[in-house]
């Protein structure tokens, strides 16, 4: 996504504070550092970003460029609580306002994906007739869960989808086929859209290894800041934004969280391109939150204004690619097995240890950019059946025998910098690879040498010396449960449905009972799945500022259940229409039992809403507040009187 967002809007209730950044490394002969404080790396910012605008205003693009490099690499490892502030905000927004300046003005590139750079002119008269007369001859009844509006803009990218960019989209629809049913299930867990998955088609085609220039990496294009408050690490040896796992989970709880923020589908995918800094900004123009009407202004960039027309357009033909004559040769599911490995160890040897070769280790760990495990334990993703013996092997292996790597011995006058920099990596990795500190370096001593990136490694990282932290997700991620054979998609049928993801599944170090077969099913034909019963829901009318997203937390429901009980107010919500809420057994409740709250010491009103999963503003209406601040003692009610 080639924006630099900000982290103040995506900032939710479950995120976590980041760690402080690991201390630098020093080499015994250099002195210290004294840390450098906020406010003067707050001005350092500044120096750099007015230094990049009046480079921009003097037509110097090079130097602009340059220093927006630097400031990229001074913020790399700032902690959440120094990117709150205002101050720095405001700054990074006018940062951000340069980049998008200096990509406009580049010569465009082949981007992985199909975002469109370039005003593409709607088709129309008999042509756009034929084509809507094909879109509804190919749904034949489907129903979709993020909500299409067939107008003249969408029909001309399904129209495109299938003659100009038919190749592009049976080579990025094959791709597919291998990571659909993961996606699919990861964002029926986060509560997101199915037919959002889709977006990959828009954003990288599917390619794990998709980079644009704008330096957005992975199947989900994130910018590392993004990446980074979504818990996607990124250091010497993994890139996260590279992992489809992990990258689809952060991609799912970013969209719910725009979602949140915006109460509307389309400008959340608006903001996922765009930024919702600058789509806020748009809205304020304008007066108005319709994204039609937002598209046909100045405030959003050609790329943005194709954005959600190429989404609908790729769900429909993503859903229906036969029918609009595209041809897909289907791939293998991703699935695999997970074998814990205590030390660092290089590809080929556990290549050899599971029976398989480096490359298929490689696609299926893409997040690896060493030809090694990092340093301490990882989880190795290997072949289905393939975990057990690969143990088994690393189980009797000496320590000697887990590295083909290099060997440097360190010269007189090397230094750990210059020496970590050569290889590119940092002193902190370079020391890691070999179990050493900093007072261990010295002429004479033998360095194992960890193989060169087999894709490059972000110059800011080696700049700044930090990996990036984990905000959202410091708690690992939970592995995927099988996915059930029904996982069809509303109006598909279940014979199209793909093999199921399999779990990772944890095998023991000791000689252990054979892999249970349901870690690879043996191919069946799928049967029909018996119809749950519907639960019962209870109606509720919907007031001025309602929407989904607000609704679901105040009556404690989830936000997927509530979208699929309300498809048609999934994209606009108006005050008086129906709410379907769920309300029989085993559901989440309405409503809290509790109905009334009183205050201790030290309690916030965003605290007790939170608490009680409420929203804040509804809080202050109910119990008639002026103000947030709470008394020692008061008794708050949790609901309308």
């Amino acid at each position: 996504m080639p924006v630099l967002v900000l982290a103040s809007l995506l900032w939710g209730t479950g995120l976590v504070q980041t760690p402080a950044p690991a201390p630098q490394v020093q080499v015994a002969t250099e002195p210290v550092r004294a840390a450098e404080s906020d406010a003067a790396r707050t001005q350092r910012l500044r120096a750099l970003v007015e230094a990049a605008e009046k480079a921009l205003e003097a037509e110097d693009e090079e130097t602009a460029a340059a220093r927006s490099d630097e400031a990229d690499v001074l913020t790399a490892d700032w902690s959440l609580e120094l990117l709150k502030q205002a101050e720095v905000q405001g700054l990074l927004q006018r940062l951000k306002e340069v980049q998008d300046q200096i990509t406009e003005e580049e010569t465009p590139e082949a981007e992985p994906g199909l975002k469109a750079p370039d005003e593409v002119v709607s088709i129309s008269g008999d042509v756009l007739r034929a084509e809507q007369e094909l879109v509804r001859s190919a749904e034949q009844g489907a129903t979709y869960d993020y909500p299409i509006d067939l107008n003249d803009k969408v029909l001309t990218w399904v129209s495109l989808f299938s003659t100009a960019k038919r190749g592009f989209m049976e080579n990025a629809l094959g791709r597919a086929s291998m990571y659909l049913p993961m996606i699919r299930q990861v964002f029926a867990e986060e509560g997101v859209p199915s037919d959002l998955a889709y977006l990959a088609v828009i954003e990288s085609g599917f390619r794990n290894e998709a980079k644009s220039r704008a330096k957005a990496v992975g199947m989900w294009q994130f910018i590392r800041s993004t990446g980074r408050i979504y818990g996607l690490t990124a250091n010497a040896w993994v890139e996260e934004r590279r992992d489809p796992i992990k990258a689809t989970r952060a991609a799912a709880r970013y969209l719910k969280r725009l979602y949140e923020i915006t109460g509307d589908w389309y400008l959340a995918a608006s903001s996922y391109n765009a930024g919702p800094l600058t789509l806020d900004r748009a809205i304020q123009n304008l007066g108005t939150r319709n994204f039609w009407d937002l598209s046909r202004s100045r405030w959003l960039r050609t790329e943005t204004k194709n954005y959600v027309p190429e989404l609908c357009a790729a769900i429909l033909v993503g859903r229906n690619p036969e029918r609009y004559g595209i041809r897909i040769a289907p791939l293998v599911p991703y699935v695999y097995e997970t074998v814990t490995v205590s030390k660092m160890t290089s590809l080929t040897v556990l290549a050899r240890c599971a029976g398989t070769d480096a490359a298929m280790l490689k696609a299926l760990n893409p997040e690896l950019l060493r030809g090694s495990t990092p340093p301490g334990t990882y989880q190795l993703r290997v072949p289905p059946g393939k975990a057990m013996d690969c143990l088994r092997q690393l189980a009797h292996m000496p320590a000697g025998q887990r590295l083909d790597f290099k060997t440097y011995l360190v010269k007189k006058g090397d230094t750990l910098a210059r020496v970590a920099k050569r290889f590119k990596l940092t002193a902190e990795d370079l020391l890691a690879a070999n179990d050493l500190t900093a007072k261990q370096f010295r002429p004479g001593k033998r360095l194992l040498v960890p193989p060169p990136p087999a894709v490059a490694v972000e110059e800011r990282y080696l700049a700044s010396g930090t990996g990036g932290g984990k905000a959202l997700a410091d708690r690992p991620l939970p592995p995927l449960p099988a996915a059930p054979r029904d996982l069809a998609l509303p109006g598909e049928s279940p014979e199209k449905v793909e093999e199921p993801v399999q779990a990772s599944a944890s095998v023991p170090l000791q000689p252990a009972p054979m892999i249970p077969a349901e870690a690879v099913p043996p191919p069946v034909a799928p049967s029909p799945a018996p119809v749950p019963p519907a639960p019962s829901v209870s109606i509720l009318h919907a007031k001025p500022g309602d929407t989904l997203a607000k609704l679901a937390r105040s009556h404690r429901v989830s936000l997927g259940e509530l979208m699929r009980l309300n498809p048609a107010a999934a994209k606009t919500l108006h005050p008086g229409d129906e709410v379907r809420l769920p309300s029989g057994p085993g559901e989440p409740g309405a409503v809290s039992e509790a109905r009334t709250h009183r205050v201790q010491r030290g309690e916030t009103l965003a605290g007790v809403a939170r608490k009680y999963g409420v929203d804040p503003s509804d809080l202050k209406a109910w119990n008639h507040l002026k103000g947030d601040r709470l008394r020692a003692g008061q008794r708050l009610q949790l609901s309308p009187r």
